[in-house]
């Protein structure tokens, strides 16, 4: 029988199996040559594997070093531990010494006043009998300390004004209102 007294359909079906059996047949031989490959790196596995005693003894090692390392970790534990509560005392030593400092620099602006209020005393020549015992002068001698220190300030402040420029511009018609105002 040849194929030319074969009908067209079993022709076509004939056809397809062969080109199936042409795709299983390459299949087949790639999946023989994975399995070849497997076959030996397993081989290579195993020969280069080393045997029980040595993987104890690597293990081991292993199990050393995690656990020297778990040490180190709980050494740095303890010094974080001590650092953080020396942070916290060195926060409050700060703190404590800011509080120290606003009191110093307080009795120290209560100390120059003090010595201001001295100086002026002594500049003026207060008689020793507006003193009173405890060093403070008497409530009428300090009423007037307050004033002549008020009537200094404010003719400081007039002269200020008076060495201005403007105070300088306008004193010629500060001289023609007065002027005018008279009768």
């Amino acid at each position: 029988m040849s194929d030319t007294d074969i009908p067209g359909r079993v022709q076509a079906e004939l056809t397809r199996l062969r080109a199936e059996r042409q795709v299983f047949t390459a299949e087949q031989d790639r999946l023989k040559a994975k399995l070849a490959e497997t076959e030996h790196e397993l081989r290579e596995a195993i020969a280069s594997a080393p045997d029980e005693g040595e993987s104890a003894a690597h293990q081991a090692v292993l199990n050393q070093k995690v656990a020297s390392q778990q040490e180190e970790l709980d050494v740095a534990k303890a010094r974080l531990q001590a650092l953080e509560s020396e942070v916290l005392l060195a926060h409050q030593q700060r703190d404590s010494l800011r509080a120290e400092l606003k009191t110093c620099r307080e009795e120290r602006d209560k100390l120059r006043l003090a010595l201001l209020d001295a100086e002026l005393v002594v500049s003026a020549g207060v008689a020793d009998a507006d003193v009173l015992p405890g060093g403070e002068p008497s409530v009428d001698r300090q009423r007037l300390l307050n004033a002549e220190r008020l009537a200094a300030e404010m003719a400081r402040e007039l002269d200020a004004t008076r060495r201005t420029v403007s105070w300088r511009v306008t004193a010629p018609l500060r001289v023609v209102r007065k002027k005018m105002d008279r009768p």
